[in-house]
């Protein structure tokens, strides 16, 4: 019997039977997207990871395309597949043309926006006065958009890669986007030039004008910026970080997206030929600056022309940046998900009750001063597995209020403020208010460390509740110390950095905040030089890194940190006691799996 002619049973379970098939090949095909986003979100074949993730996101269609390609002998044979494939021969010019009407249809609303209420309910000469002043407006507003723009610009053209190229990149990108702003405030009111009268013919082009010079300019600059971001994963991570005043990240990406977007290309093409077509107005009152527009529609359109074929170049590029970025934003969670379910992973009891109790913490305490930093360790933690060395957090103490202000009392005046908590009252108030107030047991909060929340701060007695705890002192000056306190202030309340990746500060790791207060920025302040070293592709500074530091310049008499404090504990008696700068020095060396050090 022909398969054609099978009985409605047998239809029925070949059905079932190829539904279980492409359930398998469904499986299969999640399975190897997952290993794909495993591959790119931890990078953990770098610098293949992008290559290997997305071929492997390729493939993972294959077992599903290729299950639909086996059976379309099959499918051909059923009657709806027959019907339809002869529905659409037979009706193909009508498809076509509601395909192209649709089309039409599509570009004339990208081209002419409706919904727009700019010109509504304005007499003739109220039309004119805006027109007028948003002229005068958008001749700032260009001027505006080139300053930040090359500003942008020069501040990529760096090679440098460290904290203080990022805060000038991202200073420069928030000024960028602010023109940005501020210009299409313009845009979207004269975009709908098309609701001005025809009688008012003049204000309808120059209208038209002041949207067109400013879209396009903004274009040609985020080519500019393109340019010099290319090739440059570095530069790619620091824009397309977290801005709080904009409450987004990956605006970069997004901006790339939309300079891609074909109604992008489609509105600057059509927009050059309407201006000259219709840009033959009469002498206008503010001709120079109408003029002025002209001429930077002009150059924006033949730079951008003149670069289409690098366009075209780097769509792929950009293509590959997307899918990445896309792919990580899916595994993100997933990564957050297991460092959060390790770092509450404790696999002994006795890892609930930390050794180092007030009684010591009391006996450390005065000898610690503001700007010191803590390493600290507690055993039997899970996620102690994934972290480099025996070492496995850092922290920083600023102390109370009242001990920031006798401390840095010789520094003040500073910036027209007497005092240190007047200054952080004012420059950084959600810090004040927690540094005021005690915490659920009594104690004064003084340390500010990141932890699985964010930056937090931290009483000293609830940070040093641990089992291993070392505290190291940077020499340098109590200005530099005090500028190192205040640039850990101003990452407050940021969350943690599941990426662990120290080229952006939209997050922070423990050791990456104690690294950034204190990396130099001269002439400002001086700082400490720790290497970063390589972590599948993500540049990172370890709390054991710190620890070889001092290690490596402990007979130096140029060392940037000395020892202050050690305590050790015990896994045999269950006692912490304190111990010396050379046991401290041996530590480094300890096994991160070793729980029993006895010194």
């Amino acid at each position: 019997m022909k398969r054609s002619q099978q009985k409605p049973e047998s239809q029925n379970q070949w059905f079932v039977t190829e539904h279980k098939k492409y359930i398998r090949m469904l499986f299969l095909s999640f399975l190897v997207t997952f290993i794909s986003l495993a591959i790119v979100g931890t990078q953990v074949f770098y610098p293949f990871h992008v290559f290997l993730g997305l071929s492997l996101y390729i493939l993972s269609y294959i077992p599903l395309i290729y299950k639909m390609y086996v059976s379309k002998d099959q499918w051909s044979k059923l009657k709806a597949y027959r019907k339809t494939r002869k529905f659409f021969k037979r009706e193909q010019k009508i498809i076509f043309a509601l395909v192209l009407i649709s089309f039409v249809v599509l570009v004339y609303f990208v081209l002419r926006p409706i919904g727009g209420d700019a010109f509504d309910n304005l007499n003739d000469n109220e039309i004119q006065q805006l027109v007028e002043d948003d002229l005068y407006k958008s001749v700032t507003a260009m001027d505006y958009l080139e300053t930040t723009g090359a500003e942008l610009i020069q501040s990529l053209q760096t090679e440098d890669e460290d904290i203080n190229t990022t805060e000038n990149i991202i200073q420069n990108f928030e000024s960028f986007l602010s023109a940005i702003v501020f210009s299409e405030s313009i845009t979207d009111v004269h975009r709908h030039f098309n609701d001005i009268p025809y009688g008012l013919w003049d204000e309808r082009v120059v209208s038209f004008s002041i949207s067109y010079s400013l879209y396009v300019k903004k274009y040609e600059l985020l080519h500019r910026v393109m340019t010099e971001v290319s090739g440059s994963e570095y530069k790619k991570k620091v824009l397309n970080q977290y801005i709080a005043s904009y409450e987004k990240n990956n605006i970069y990406n997004e901006m790339v997206s939309r300079f891609y977007a074909p109604k992008t290309r489609l509105r600057i093409s059509a927009g050059r030929l309407y201006l000259k077509l219709f840009n033959d107005i009469t002498i206008h009152p503010s001709q120079n600056s109408y003029n002025l527009l002209l001429t930077k529609a002009e150059e924006g359109y033949d730079y951008l022309f003149k670069n289409f074929d690098e366009t075209l170049l780097n769509s792929g590029e950009v293509l590959v940046d997307k899918t990445k970025s896309e792919m990580f934003e899916v595994w993100l969670p997933v990564q957050r998900g297991v460092a959060n379910t390790m770092g509450h992973t404790i696999i002994s009891t006795r890892g609930h009750n930390y050794l180092i109790g007030e009684e010591l913490i009391s006996e450390m305490k005065p000898s610690m001063l503001p700007g010191d930093f803590m390493l600290q360790r507690r055993n039997w933690h899970l996620s102690n597995v994934g972290i480099p060395g025996f070492w496995t957090h850092a922290a920083l103490y600023t102390g109370t209020l009242e001990e920031m202000d006798m401390f840095f009392a010789d520094e003040f005046p500073y910036d027209g403020y007497d005092q240190l908590s007047a200054y952080i009252e004012e420059k950084h108030p959600d810090v004040y208010k927690t540094l005021s107030i005690k915490d659920t047991d009594g104690n004064r909060y003084s340390v500010i460390e990141a932890i699985e929340p964010g930056v937090v701060l931290q009483s000293l007695e609830k940070s040093a509740h641990a089992d291993f705890v070392a505290v190291l002192r940077p020499n340098l000056t109590k200005r530099d110390k005090m500028l190192a306190l205040f640039k850990a202030f101003s990452h407050f309340g940021k969350p943690y950095d599941y990426n662990f990746d120290f080229d952006t500060q939209d997050s922070l790791v423990c050791s990456e905040l104690v690294y950034d207060a204190y990396f130099e920025k001269l002439p400002e302040k001086n700082g400490i030089h720790i290497e970063t070293t390589l972590v599948n592709g993500r540049k990172i500074v370890s709390p054991l890194d710190m620890a070889k530091k001092f290690q490596a310049e402990s007979s130096s008499p140029d060392a940037e940190y000395e020892f202050v404090y050690f305590i050790v504990s015990d896994e045999d008696t269950k006692n912490a006691r304190i111990a010396d700068r050379d046991l401290f020095l041996e530590s480094v060396d300890w096994n991160k799996f070793s729980f029993m050090q006895k010194g």
